[in-house]
């Protein structure tokens, strides 16, 4: 595989959808580490200082990951996204085409508990590109 986004937010399922994907990978691929937070304008959710606070962890989990990958033959792109996770899974997997979409099939998210439903059914469910969950 030359693209790989991986839907990524601190669990365990996401940690072995991580190593999953690396295995999957070309050596002069590129390997995209996704970490979606909730909206600041969603107030049901977040209010200003706490999606400040999520923000920051989601920035400092995906640059601790790629941190601790380190030096390897393909790239790794960090990126931070808001809204619903499904959908900005799968919008940006469009966006950036993409090869393959990896995701745990639990995710209980260090960045917070915002998640409602399986992320992973909606993206296997809506996505147009090849998905993997992983257990």
């Amino acid at each position: 595989m030359k693209k790989i986004l991986v839907g990524f937010d601190g669990s365990e399922g996401s940690k072995q959808a991580l190593a999953r994907s690396i295995s999957l990978l070309d050596e002069r691929g590129e390997l995209l580490l996704l970490a979606v937070i909730p909206s600041p304008s969603d107030k049901t959710f977040v209010d200003n200082d706490m999606y400040k606070t999520m923000k920051k962890k989601a920035e400092n989990m995906v640059n601790e990951i790629i941190s601790d990958i380190g030096q390897q033959g393909f790239t790794v792109t960090g990126i931070i996204e808001e809204g619903d996770p499904s959908v900005r899974i799968i919008d940006t997997s469009n966006r950036l085409n993409v090869d393959l979409i990896v995701l745990g099939s639990k995710g209980t998210s260090k960045i917070g508990r915002y998640l409602i439903g399986s992320v992973a059914n909606k993206v296997v469910q809506y996505a147009h590109k090849p998905v993997m969950v992983v257990r």
